[in-house]
């Protein structure tokens, strides 16, 4: 099923410190279904639903490794069981000048495991603009860039990228995410 452009948004910062603009967010930010995420992190939507659809069937499960979803899904889009080294992997450093804002979707109504689990349509209407209201009030920049598939960012996350091709890497990202299922 084609999900479309997941809802995540580039910035850039040149006046504070990441971890001072982090720490500010996750005091702004209208629930912990939004995050953000490392420049290198997100490379493709469907690497990002993927993380989604992994985070919210474990939430729905009640079998999560993290507390909160927005750590869950850090979790696996950095492809481990660890929190401390997913956020290390896949979260904002103090020296990281632009980076995503993410927004995590709610499920449908009367989603069920044996029906598959789709997000709701209504993020759609107010994501770029609460996103874009967020960032004015962290004094950052939207930088609209698009996401892109990158070995070297991979490789940040904690991919091993040797020979791979960047035609695979795709396939790639989304049996890394999946892993975290299995990896410790």
């Amino acid at each position: 099923m084609e999900l479309g452009a997941f809802p995540c948004l580039s910035w850039s910062n040149s006046e504070s410190s990441s971890n001072q603009t982090l720490n500010q967010f996750l005091k702004i930010r209208p629930s912990k279904r939004w995050l953000m995420l490392g420049s290198h992190a997100a490379l493709c939507d469907n690497q990002l639903w993927t993380a989604w659809h992994c985070s919210v069937r474990r939430f729905f499960r009640k079998t999560s490794l993290a507390r909160t979803i927005d750590a869950e899904f850090i979790r696996f889009i950095a492809g481990t069981h660890h929190i401390s080294e997913a956020f290390q992997r896949a979260g904002v450093s103090d020296t990281d000048v632009k980076g995503w804002i993410i927004y995590l979707p709610e499920i449908q109504e009367n989603n069920s495991l044996d029906n598959g689990m789709s997000p709701s349509v209504e993020y759609k209407d107010n994501f770029e603009t609460t996103a874009i209201g967020i960032l004015e009030s962290l004094k950052l920049t939207p930088s609209y860039s698009s996401l892109e598939l990158n070995l070297e960012n991979a490789d940040k996350l904690g991919m091993d990228i040797n020979d791979l091709d960047l035609d695979d890497l795709e396939d790639a990202l989304i049996g890394f995410v999946l892993s975290s299922e299995f990896n410790n």
